[in-house]
C-alpha cells in the first residue's frame, strides 16, 4: 500500500496570465491587490482568534485533550495526517509512505522541512522522539513521569525493552538515511500508520531534553505555525505565527491565536461579543447557535450561512453488560434490553441535541459506518416483550423476577439518561437500581467486573473502524477495553485478518463481519455519539475542523475579509 501527497507545483503560464488579468482588474476597481505592500500589511493584521480552555501542557511528550492537541497539531508535524474531507490517511511530514504486503514494516519518505529552530528534520529525529516517550532513563521521563502517549509506540519491535530499560534503543526504527524511516512491528497491523497521526508522535529538535521546562514553556515542532513567547499558567492566550520555514502556502493566514478561558461557556460568550473568531458551542446555546449561524453542510468547513460546524466525536456512548452471570449471560435478555431503550429520546431530551442516537460502536464520522448496523440498536419495547416473555416470563405481579445494577461514574452529566433507561427496563419487568459512583469507585467496579451494567465511553484517536472493534470486543481486550466478559473465536479471527490484510475491501469486509457477529450477540449497548459543536465567525471563513478538534487553516485566505 503506497500513499503520497502533492508535490508543490511552479506556476503555470496560463495562471501567470490569470494573476495579471485579476491585478489589473483590481487596479482598475480600486481594491488591494494581492502581492502588494497594501495587501501584505493587510495580510499581517490578521490574527484568528480561537477560544480554547487552558491545556495541561504543549510538549509532544504530554499533550494529550482536545484544547492541547488542537494547539500542538498547528505547532509540530506528525509524519502523516487524516484528510476528512478525502476520507484517507495522507502524507504530512512524509511525503510518501508504504506498508509491506506482511502488515509488518512501514517506510516513510520524508520531504525536506526544518525545526522552527532552523535545524533540518532527519529520519533520526523522529526516532529519537519516539525514544523520548518510552526511554525510562531519558530526560523526559525522568523528569516528568511516565508519558501519557507512549503506549502509541507498543507495536514497534524493541518497545518492551526500551520501555524496561534493557535496551538502549528502539530497536524496530531503522534510519537508512536522512529521508527514510523504516518501522518494523512485532505483529501485522495495516492501519499502524493511522497511529502515528497523533501529534504527541512528531519530531522535537535535540535541544528539547536540553532544558526541558524551556521547551514546555515554548515548544519548537516543525509544523505550520510557530510560538510566539512563551506561555504558562499565567498566561492568557498562546499566540502563533506562520512559520516561513514550512511549505509555502500562497496568501497565507500569518498567526492564530489561541485565548484560554476556564471553561467553554466564559470562551463562547467571548465568543458572542466578537472578541473571538472560534469558540465550542455549550449545550444551552445551541438551539440559538443553529439559527444564527446556520451548520456546516460537509460537518467540517466553516462558509457563509454554515459557521456552525458540527459532527461527530470519535466516542461512542455504551452500557456495558456482564455476559459472565445471569440474567445478562442471555442474548436474548440483552437484545431485549437494548431494544427497549429510546436512543432518539436521550439525544434530544436528556443530551439536547448534543448527541447522535447510535446505530452501532463504529461512530458516524469514522470509515466502515453503517448506518443501522446493529438490528438490536433500535426501539421496539413490544419485540423486547416478546424475547423476554420467552426467557423469563413476568409473574402474577408483572415482574419477571430480576434486579439490574446499573452503575455510572458521577459528575458526568448522565443521570437524567440512566434514569430514563432505568424506567425503560423497569417497563419490561425489571426491578433496575441506577448507582452513580466517585470516578475512582466505579473504574474499580468495572475493572474487577462487579456489575452488571455500566455505562462507559469508547474514545478513538483515529478514525478507523478496527479502533473501536479490537479494544472492545477482541479476546486479547480482556482486562482493558473488553469488560463485558466478551469472547468469539470467530470474531477474533476476523479482528485479527483486518489488522494483517492490506487490501482495503477485504480488510473492511473482515470488520463489517466481525461488526454484525457482536452485533447480534450484545455485550454492550450502543446509546449515542457524542457531538463536536464550534462555532466560526466571519473572519473563519473556510477554516476546517476535523472531528478531533484540528483546525485547518490553509482554506481561509490572509486577504480576506
Amino acid at each position: 500500500m503506497d500513499a503520497r501527497v502533492p508535490q508543490p507545483q511552479l506556476i503555470s503560464r496560463r495562471g501567470l496570465i490569470g494573476a495579471a488579468a485579476l491585478t489589473a482588474a483590481a487596479l482598475a476597481a480600486g481594491c488591494t491587490v494581492p502581492g502588494t505592500e497594501e495587501a501584505a500589511s493587510e495580510a499581517e493584521a490578521r490574527e484568528l482568534a480561537v477560544g480554547i480552555t487552558r491545556p495541561r501542557a504543549l510538549d509532544p511528550f504530554e499533550v494529550e485533550g482536545t484544547a492541547a492537541e488542537a494547539v500542538a497539531s498547528l505547532l509540530f508535524e506528525p509524519l502523516v495526517r487524516y484528510d476528512y474531507a478525502a476520507g484517507e490517511l495522507v502524507g504530512a511530514a512524509a511525503w510518501r509512505f508504504e506498508v509491506s504486503d506482511d502488515a509488518l514494516t512501514c517506510t516513510f519518505h520524508l520531504r525536506e522541512q526544518t525545526f522552527h529552530t532552523g535545524e533540518p528534520v532527519t529520519a533520526a529525529d523522529f526516532k529519537r522522539s519516539w525514544e523520548r516517550l518510552i526511554d525510562p532513563r531519558g530526560a523526559a521521563v525522568q523528569a516528568l513521569g511516565a508519558s501519557p502517549n507512549a503506549y502509541r509506540l507498543a507495536l514497534v519491535q524493541g518497545y518492551a525493552e526500551l520501555a524496561a530499560g534493557d535496551a538502549a534503543e528502539l530497536s524496530g526504527v531503522a534510519c537508512p538515511d536522512d529521508a527514510t524511516l523504516v518501522v518494523t512491528l512485532t505483529e501485522p497491523y495495516a492501519e499502524f500508520a493511522h497511529i502515528l497521526a497523533h501529534p504527541s508522535l512528531a519530531a522535537v529538535p535535540a535541544s528539547a531534553d536540553a532544558d526541558l521546562a524551556a521547551f514546555g514553556s515554548s515548544p519548537q515542532g516543525a509544523g505550520p505555525f510557530a510560538m510566539e513567547g512563551s506561555w504558562g499558567e499565567n498566561s492568557t492566550a498562546i499566540r502563533l505565527a506562520r512559520y516561513e520555514g514550512y511549505a509555502a502556502v500562497d496568501d497565507a493566514l500569518p498567526s492564530v491565536r489561541f485565548v484560554l478561558y476556564p471553561s467553554v461557556a466564559s470562551a463562547y460568550q467571548e465568543f458572542l461579543t466578537g472578541t473571538l473568531d472560534v469558540a465550542a458551542c455549550p449545550v444551552d446555546e445551541l438551539e440559538g447557535a443553529i439559527a444564527r449561524y446556520g451548520v456546516a453542510a460537509d460537518g467540517l468547513t466553516a462558509s457563509a450561512g454554515q459557521r456552525l460546524v458540527e459532527s461527530a466525536r470519535l466516542a461512542v456512548s455504551y452500557l456495558a453488560l456482564n455476559t459472565t452471570a445471569a440474567p445478562l449471560d442471555d442474548p436474548a435478555v440483552r437484545r431485549a434490553l437494548s431494544l427497549a431503550i429510546d436512543r432518539e429520546g436521550l439525544a434530544s431530551r436528556v443530551y439536547r441535541d448534543m448527541h447522535l442516537p447510535a446505530s452501532g460502536v463504529v461512530p458516524s464520522c469514522v470509515e466502515g459506518y453503517r448506518e443501522g448496523a446493529w438490528p438490536y440498536a433500535l426501539n421496539d419495547p413490544r419485540q423486547a416483550e416478546t424475547l423476554l416473555d420467552g426467557v423469563l416470563p413476568r409473574d402474577e405481579e408483572g415482574l419477571r423476577g430480576e434486579t439490574l445494577s446499573l452503575i455510572f461514574a458521577g459528575r458526568g452529566g448522565h443521570d437524567n439518561a440512566m434514569d430514563e433507561i432505568a424506567a425503560a427496563w423497569e417497563d419490561l419487568g425489571f426491578t433496575c437500581e441506577p448507582e452513580e459512583l466517585e470516578e475512582q469507585d466505579f473504574r474499580e467496579r468495572v475493572r474487577t467486573g462487579n456489575f452488571q451494567v455500566a455505562r462507559l465511553d469508547a474514545v478513538s484517536d483515529r478514525p478507523t473502524a478496527e479502533s473501536f472493534l479490537f479494544p472492545l470486543f477482541h479476546s486479547r481486550s480482556a482486562g482493558g477495553g473488553n469488560v463485558t466478559g466478551f469472547a468469539s473465536e470467530e470474531v477474533d479471527n476476523l479482528l485479527n485478518l483486518a489488522r494483517a490484510v492490506t487490501g482495503d475491501s477485504e480488510r473492511m469486509s473482515a470488520l463489517e463481519q466481525a461488526d454484525e457477529l457482536v452485533a447480534a450477540d450484545v455485550p454492550v449497548i450502543p446509546l449515542t455519539y457524542p457531538l463536536q459543536v464550534i462555532a466560526a465567525g466571519e473572519a473563519a471563513d473556510g477554516l476546517i475542523i476535523d472531528p478531533q478538534g484540528y483546525l485547518n487553516v490553509e482554506g481561509m485566505t490572509a486577504g480576506e475579509e
